[in-house]
């Protein structure tokens, strides 16, 4: 009997340890996380539009090899956001709350306008949240929390993960939004988009621009 007591005294004590040394990790991994959307706040907060370069790459199973293109983001809160290939064979994307709209840079071939599927509009909100927080907005990170869970993945640089909710219709097609971080200016630097199925879209950012002039704008957001 005294060989079981000892045991279950030993087994209390370990569980017991590893609940303290639980509890005493757990902050470690929130303070973490704050930092790192102290960090992106830094650059996104007060900005209400972004102008940037982009050079995209979809990595798939399906594919020979990789598909790349470049071209031209505007980011425009509250609910604008536009990705305008360079090419002809290119097209620009725009989308706003309740609405797509794919237009081939070639006027020859038919556009697309549609209400955004429930995947769209989750990436949609998040990546605008990403690059444009405007003044007034109140907390910085309340729209990259939205039907999402914020975590600091592993792995070289500063990186935060955006993980749809798992009864976000989202999640079927979306694993992850990982976003790489400047360790100086909070900038995102780039994007990896992991889909469900494996497939991965690899999106960098340069020449970032807050200061673009009103017809810049403008002839970003007009038909090509």
């Amino acid at each position: 009997m005294r060989p079981r007591r000892s045991f279950l005294r030993l087994a209390a004590g370990a569980l017991a340890l590893t609940a303290g040394r639980a509890r005493a990790q757990a902050p470690v991994v929130d303070r973490q996380l704050a930092r790192r959307l102290e960090l992106w706040a830094k650059a996104a907060a007060g900005t209400r539009v972004l102008v940037a370069r982009y050079a995209l790459t979809r990595q798939s199973t399906l594919l020979q090899e990789p598909l790349k293109t470049a071209g031209t983001l505007l980011a425009r809160a509250p609910d604008t956001l536009v990705l305008r290939d360079d090419t002809r064979a290119g097209v620009t994307t725009r989308l706003s709350r309740g609405r797509l709209e794919i237009r081939p840079n070639d006027p020859a071939l038919p556009a697309l306008a549609e209400a955004p599927s429930p995947t769209v509009t989750w990436l949609f909100e998040h990546v605008l949240a990403l690059f444009s927080v405007p003044e007034g907005a109140g907390e910085p990170a309340a729209a990259l929390q939205l039907d999402a869970r914020l975590t600091v993945p592993r792995g070289p640089g500063h990186l935060l993960a955006i993980t749809p909710r798992r009864d976000h219709p989202a999640r079927r097609e979306i694993r992850d939004l990982v976003v790489h971080l400047d360790p100086h200016t909070g900038d995102v630097d780039q994007l990896d988009l992991v889909e469900a199925g494996g497939d991965k879209v690899v999106i960098t950012f340069s020449q970032r621009r807050r200061d673009a002039p009103e017809d810049e704008i403008t002839a970003l957001l007009q038909p090509t």
